[in-house]
C-alpha cells in the first residue's frame, strides 16, 4: 500500500511532467457537456500532437518515410484505443464515450487508415483558438470604414488600447465599457455638430 508523502517546505520541489489541460474546456459553456475523461482525453492528444510537431519540425526526414500529415497538410496522431484506455485507466466504453463527445463538440475527427492499422486522430482547435486566428487577421487589415457594417472593425493596437480583450473584466463583451481607458481621447470630436469655439 501506497503511503502519504507531503512536500516539505526547506525541500527543493522537483517538477515532474504534467499533461496540460485547457482551460477553456473547463470555463467555457460551449463544453459543458464534455465529462472529465474527454477533457483527459484532449490533454493526452493535444500532448501527443505538441509531439508530433516537434517530431516533424526538428528531423529533416526524407521523402518516403513516416510523416504525420496529410496530402492537405492537416497533422493527426496516431494513438490506438488500447494504449489511451491504459492510459488513462479506463475501459472500453468510458473511451468510445470520450471519443464521440470530442467528435461531436468538433475537437476531434478520425480516419481510417484500413484494416489492422490505427485510425488518424486529427485534432480540432478550440473556439477561442480560432477566435484568436480570427482577430489576428482582421487586425492585420486596418480600421476599415465601411458604411454597410454596424460597428468599425478595429485594429489589435486599438483594442489593447481600450482594454477590450482585458483579461481581469469578468464579461469580456463588445459593450463592457468599465474596463477601458478614455484618458488620451479628443473629446472634442465626440459630437457631430461642434460649433462651440
Amino acid at each position: 500500500m501506497l503511503t502519504f508523502v507531503p512536500h516539505k517546505i526547506k525541500e527543493d520541489y522537483k517538477k515532474v511532467e504534467f499533461y496540460r489541460v485547457n482551460k477553456e474546456l473547463c470555463n467555457n459553456e460551449i463544453y459543458k457537456d464534455l465529462s472529465p475523461t474527454a477533457i483527459l482525453l484532449y490533454s493526452l492528444l493535444c500532448d501527443r500532437l505538441s509531439l508530433t510537431y516537434t517530431y516533424e519540425l526538428t528531423n529533416n526526414i526524407p521523402k518516403g518515410k513516416k510523416h504525420y500529415y496529410d496530402e492537405d497538410e492537416n497533422m493527426y496522431v496516431i494513438f490506438t484505443r488500447i494504449d489511451l484506455e491504459e492510459k488513462i485507466h479506463v475501459g472500453k466504453s468510458a473511451i468510445s464515450s470520450a471519443f464521440e463527445q470530442l467528435n461531436k463538440a468538433n475537437l476531434i475527427r478520425e480516419k481510417r487508415q484500413g484494416k489492422n492499422k490505427p485510425n488518424r486522430i486529427y485534432v480540432g482547435k478550440t473556439i477561442s483558438e480560432i477566435k484568436e486566428e480570427f482577430i489576428n487577421v482582421k487586425s492585420e487589415n486596418q480600421t476599415s470604414g465601411s458604411p454597410f457594417s454596424n460597428y468599425q472593425e478595429v485594429r489589435k493596437s486599438d483594442t489593447n488600447k481600450n482594454n477590450r480583450l482585458n483579461s481581469k473584466n469578468k464579461y469580456n463583451t463588445f459593450y463592457n465599457y468599465e474596463g477601458r481607458d478614455y484618458s488620451d481621447m479628443d473629446w472634442s470630436k465626440l459630437y457631430a455638430n461642434n460649433n462651440w469655439n
